[in-house]
């Protein structure tokens, strides 16, 4: 036997190794994927919550150091230093001066000689602010350039934060968020005065009554000399004491989206207006009025009260008291009005009215009617 017949006769069999197929390897990959999107997802997560922690931390030890320079001086400070974020006037000693995590901003208002502030932090690579308002818990807001359109927002998908989203049409931001009433709610006046892009079919034709006189036969907006529209990515107002933005207002035709042959835009009786259409972006209306969705917002918002418009104007829907025009602006800064899109009951003597939310520091009705010439301001509800 020849030595390489005693050497192949003594060696062990050895199995034939292979590689990984290319099913196996794409296993792997994909295994691989899935666990690296789940880590990016809950890191983002955690992210978030944390520099919203943060935000709020500042904004509670900011708010105590207001309460403290107030109890000192008698009122809150006029304004804070863009610099030295100390109050002006100076208090008593500099341990009163704000602070802001790395370079989150600031952002203070006072209002009422004194009496009332708000305060709002921003963390603007995050996305996130909140506010806080004489002392009350921070609201969070989400702040993020390029926002969601509003139109894009059912009641089955609004957001349980205050969030800021931007009208398709013409690019105007607002705050949205879903109530304790169950329904998604602006939480800005609208500021829509027709025409602009038409993306989600919803563009109205208005006209700017400012300068001339009521009607309510032609669809017509005014503007108070005193409101200003924020767009992307400015963050619309926050202010609680009902002098923050007071958006346009608008006759009862134009609300309704200038609908014509059925009450809205004339003195038809009974009236039929159509609540699918109105001012409001695409997947939005006006709300019902008379016992509706005005008066179930008044109940979980403002305790239901008829007294005081304190849950109205405060930090949970914002609420204006833009006054109204009636051939020209009254009441500006005394007394909230909005549209519903409900009509009284047929009567020969009431064709010309509609009900309305109606407000002011010591006076809240939910369904009461009024003339629909007249100019008031729009909220709309998520369908």
């Amino acid at each position: 036997m020849s030595n390489l017949s005693i050497l192949n006769k003594h060696q062990p069999n050895k199995k034939l190794s292979r590689g990984f197929t290319i099913v196996e390897l794409l296993v792997v990959i994909v295994v691989i994927g899935i666990l690296a999107a789940i880590t990016v997802v809950s890191y983002t997560g955690i992210t978030k919550k944390a520099n919203e922690t943060a935000v709020i931390s500042d904004l509670d030890n900011n708010s105590k150091k207001l309460e403290i320079y107030k109890a000192i001086n008698g009122s809150y400070p006029t304004s804070i230093d863009p610099t030295t974020k100390c109050p002006v006037p100076p208090g008593i000693d500099t341990s009163n001066c704000l602070k802001a995590m790395g370079s989150n901003t600031l952002d203070y208002k006072t209002l009422d000689n004194g009496l009332t502030y708000t305060l709002t932090e921003t963390n603007s690579t995050a996305g996130i602010s909140a506010t806080v308002t004489n002392g009350t818990k921070p609201i969070v807001n989400t702040i993020v350039a390029g926002s969601q359109y509003i139109q894009e927002i059912a009641a089955n998908t609004c957001p349980s934060n205050r969030t800021q989203v931007r009208d398709a049409r013409d690019n105007h931001t607002y705050w949205v968020k879903k109530l304790d009433d169950g329904k998604c709610w602006m939480l800005t006046n609208l500021g829509y005065a027709g025409g602009g892009t038409n993306t989600y079919s919803d563009t109205r034709t208005l006209t700017d009554g400012t300068g001339g006189s009521s009607s309510y036969t032609v669809a017509s907006y005014y503007v108070p000399s005193t409101t200003s529209f924020t767009t992307e990515p400015t963050a619309p107002s926050t202010a609680t004491n009902g002098t923050g933005q007071y958006g346009y207002l608008y006759n009862f035709c134009a609300a309704n989206g200038g609908q014509t042959g059925n009450g809205a835009c004339s003195d038809v009786s009974p009236a039929v207006v159509n609540a699918n259409i109105s001012i409001c972006p695409s997947g939005w209306r006006l709300p019902t009025g008379n016992g509706g969705e005005l008066v179930a917002l008044n109940a979980a918002i403002n305790g239901g009260s008829i007294n005081t418009d304190v849950g109205l104007i405060g930090d949970k829907w914002l609420g204006q008291r833009g006054g109204r025009w009636m051939d020209g602006f009254t009441l500006q800064g005394n007394y909230g009005y909005y549209w519903s899109s409900s009509q009284p009951l047929p009567m020969a003597f009431l064709p010309n009215f509609a009900y309305e939310l109606q407000f002011n520091g010591t006076y809240v009705n939910p369904s009461i009617s009024g003339m629909k010439y007249m100019g008031k301001a729009v909220r709309c509800v998520a369908v």
